[in-house]
């Protein structure tokens, strides 16, 4: 089956899988962008932990909202992140790298499996002290949802 995704105009920018899974492993926070009332997009920033075993983006939220709302609706999601760039001179241009995601979000409805990610998730912003108590305070309220990566691209941007 062809893929209904297009390839990178600037393919000599593009960086590997390997590349892109590193990023996502080191950097927290991206763009979620899905369809929402009356054909608008919404975009929203979100924190997200890569999980290798289900080859998809980890976030939560709470269990009502806007954001739920338009997932329940279309399942289809994208999701960018773009690093804060270096200046190989300490002047312009800069170089960055981005990450463009396609993907269709699973929510996660079974308990044990969502405190086991939101563990996962939020050790690497805590400490395991904190961890626990943050999961015994809130985590039966939080709905927890993978973003299942279908088509990545990764592209290494010089500005300037």
């Amino acid at each position: 089956m062809e893929s209904s995704f297009r390839k990178m105009r600037r393919f000599k920018q593009q960086l590997t899988e390997e590349e892109c899974i590193e990023l996502l492993s080191s950097e927290e926070r991206g763009t979620l962008a899905m369809n929402g009332d009356d054909g608008y997009p919404y975009a929203i920033p979100m924190n997200f932990s890569y999980d290798k075993a289900s080859n998809g983006l980890i976030m939560h939220s709470a269990r009502a909202g806007y954001k739920l709302d338009a997932m329940h609706g279309d399942s289809k999601a994208c999701f960018c992140l773009y690093t804060k760039g270096v200046s190989e001179t300490g002047r312009t241009p800069r170089n960055a790298h981005s990450i463009v995601i396609f993907g269709k979000i699973r929510f996660i409805d079974d308990p044990d499996e969502s405190i086991r990610l939101l563990r996962d998730f939020d050790s690497r912003f805590e400490d395991p002290d904190m961890v626990e108590k943050h999961l015994k305070r809130e985590g039966h309220l939080a709905q927890v949802f993978i973003l299942e990566i279908e088509h990545m691209t990764g592209k290494r941007v010089i500005e300037g």
